[in-house]
């Protein structure tokens, strides 16, 4: 599949004008691919498995009615590139996947290393398993790196009141955290 200069989709020899989604569609992953990519890296904890989730994406949202019917489309891909890299962690319950260089930090010995990968993969079990709306707050925050206005404008909110909904789901997430710190020690007694 090849997307030409002319705005056609080019298929062997056959070449269709795209249709509207498909243009909006790609004019938007143009804009954003770059912030997408790394978002789904850090999310995944994989660049491989980031490069098939954004393709994965793209096929998605071209066939979603709810992509074509968007009043606001930047925030509906951000919204289904999160969904569906943690729809991609629950499908891979095995061992912990190798961190890239970017979101693990690799000063110190390899214990602390191995440390601090397994603390980034607890919390990010735990994010996982928080109500959509905490996750897509805390993703956008703290792994995408927004601005509360910037948060703010993606939700239709106030910064002032993102901020505020921010505290709450970290506050979740600590909970969530403790509840699992405590049931390991149970286990390990």
């Amino acid at each position: 599949m090849r997307i030409a200069s002319s705005g056609v989709y080019v298929s062997g020899h056959r070449r269709r004008p795209l249709d509207e989604t498909t243009s909006r569609l790609l004019a938007l992953l143009d804009e954003h691919g770059v912030r997408l990519h790394a978002l789904l890296t850090r999310i995944t904890l994989r660049e491989e498995a980031a490069d098939d989730l954004l393709q994965d994406l793209f096929l998605k949202l071209r066939q979603a009615q709810g992509f074509a019917a968007a009043d606001r489309p930047e925030q509906y891909l951000f919204r289904a590139a999160i969904h569906l890299a943690f729809d991609w962690r629950r499908r891979r319950r095995q061992a912990p996947p190798p961190l890239p260089a970017d979101v693990a930090c690799e000063r110190g010995t390899p214990v602390e290393q191995a440390i601090r990968r397994e603390e980034l993969e607890r919390v990010m079990a735990a994010v996982e398993q928080l109500p959509p709306a905490d996750r897509e707050l805390l993703v956008l925050r703290f792994l995408h790196r927004s601005s509360y206005a910037d948060l703010a404008a993606h939700v239709g909110s106030t910064p002032h009141r993102v901020r505020a909904l921010c505290c709450k789901a970290v506050a979740r997430l600590r909970r969530r955290l403790d509840r699992a710190r405590t049931t390991e020690m149970t286990d390990v007694e």
